[in-house]
């Protein structure tokens, strides 16, 4: 069976230090399937995005963008997943936050061994206690991932663009 290709978007907001140990975390992780990084600064700081112009220097799939200061009446963090969507070339679609902690060096894996027809979010579920809004959203009956948890997703390119809201039955749980 072949692995996913994947596109990881990490959005970030006045996050450098944290961004600073998971970016080289996420760029050298175990995973035998394509995937690029895509960071998207919701404040543009021009510190990280320095930074950010170094990281991309030496790791060829790793790229960033930012939200535009002009933007208003918009919701940033919608904004942010957009702009990733839209710079991202592949189906499948990873959301972290650079504060997102990484279960394990496989989750990659086991997220993306979960990728089939029919699925739609993969939400990926640690041994850290998860916020209301992911057992919100559970009791809802739908899932929308623009809805910030302290979760790992999965999901289609589409839904994100589309700015969908996913029937639980098009999701998936699963342990990392």
């Amino acid at each position: 069976m072949s692995l996913a290709s994947v596109s990881i978007i990490i959005t970030c907001e006045e996050q450098q230090q944290e961004l600073m140990r998971l970016l080289p975390e996420v760029l050298s992780m175990p995973y035998e399937g394509e995937y690029e990084v895509i960071v998207v600064d919701k404040k543009h700081d021009k510190d990280m995005a320095e930074w950010l112009k170094e990281m991309e220097a030496r790791y060829p799939h790793l790229c960033h963008t930012f939200c535009s200061s002009t933007a208003r009446g918009i919701d940033v963090h919608k904004l942010a997943l957009t702009l990733g969507a839209k710079a991202s070339a592949y189906e499948w679609l990873v959301i972290l936050s650079a504060a997102t902690q990484l279960p394990s060096p496989d989750w990659l894996h086991c997220l993306t061994s979960s990728c089939a027809e029919g699925i739609d979010v993969v939400v990926g579920k640690t041994r850290q206690k998860h916020r209301w809004n992911l057992f919100r959203s559970i009791f809802c009956r739908t899932y929308s991932v623009f809805r910030p948890t302290s979760s790992i997703l999965l999901c289609r390119r589409s839904i994100v663009l589309l700015g969908q809201v996913v029937k639980l039955s098009n999701c998936k749980i699963v342990k990392l």
